[in-house]
């Protein structure tokens, strides 16, 4: 299975949709602010991370990799969180071998979070 795929990627580890609900009591109007604030601020950190990377800036991948896989966590957008750890661990070891590779599946990884969250954000209220 090629990670990059979004058409290939598994529904059941894509997000944590009980870690969704739970970060937001169930309701449908903070969930809907608290998945708009992560997608803005998700993308916020991700330039940040091409730029560091293409800077060979190790701290800077290492803290921005490290706080985009925690609120990941803690908003339940698991599909993101291994190439955030990869690119993470490869800065705290004092390199960016294959980040590059990491941002693109992050990149490709945060598309199916965004598309898999809007569609049952669509079906919420009905549940």
């Amino acid at each position: 299975m090629n990670s990059t795929d979004p058409d290939k990627s598994d529904a059941t580890t894509t997000v944590d949709l009980n870690r969704l609900q739970s970060a937001c009591d169930g309701d449908a109007g903070v969930m809907r602010e608290l998945v708009d604030l992560y997608f803005r601020q998700a993308g916020e950190i991700m330039a940040g991370l091409e730029q560091a990377i293409n800077g060979n800036a190790v701290d800077d991948v290492n803290h921005l990799a490290h706080k985009l896989a925690g609120s990941s966590l803690a908003c339940g957008m698991s599909a993101v969180v291994p190439s955030l750890r990869k690119l993470e661990e490869g800065a705290r070891a004092g390199h960016l071998n294959g980040a590059h590779e990491s941002m693109a599946d992050v990149s490709a990884q945060m598309k199916v979070v965004r598309r898999h969250v809007q569609d049952y954000l669509l079906r919420y209220p009905a549940q």
